[in-house]
């Protein structure tokens, strides 16, 4: 059914057990399976310090490196993804640039004011991607 899918991470609880359902399907259908982290563009607000900006680059190589041990110990073939900007908009793109069949995301299950004034990535994805996509919740 699936021959690439597409995980989305950052690291949460949720962002893991997305991944989990991801490897499960991709060992159902012997998908590729595709792990993207965003590191998030500074905005006004945030600290655009360079360290800053590093350690979040280190973190999200951490976080590939550890999924990728799990990944090859199910026998799957894992095509990391690291890649910085607007998460939504990173995650829509690459998940058409590879041709997914499927993109996993997790979801906080904010609030509607939390999204209204915070945003949520997974909303933004299912709101611009026209890939076929699952949202794990907590």
């Amino acid at each position: 059914m699936f021959s690439k899918i597409l995980v989305a991470l950052d690291g949460s609880e949720i962002s893991r057990l997305a991944f989990t359902r991801a490897m499960e399907f991709a060992k159902e259908d012997s998908a590729e399976l595709h792990a993207v982290v965003v590191v998030n563009t500074p905005h006004l607000w945030k600290d655009e310090s360079p360290a800053n900006q590093t350690k979040s680059e280190s973190d999200a190589k951490t976080l590939l490196d550890e999924i990728e041990v799990l990944a090859k110990e199910a026998d799957l073939k894992f095509i990391p993804h690291l890649v910085s900007g607007h998460p939504g908009d990173r995650i829509v793109t690459i998940a058409d640039e590879i041709e997914s069949d499927l993109i996993v995301i997790g979801s906080l299950g904010k609030s509607h004011l939390d999204r209204l004034l915070l945003g949520s990535v997974s909303s933004y994805v299912t709101q611009y991607s026209k890939r076929n996509i699952i949202v794990i919740r907590n």
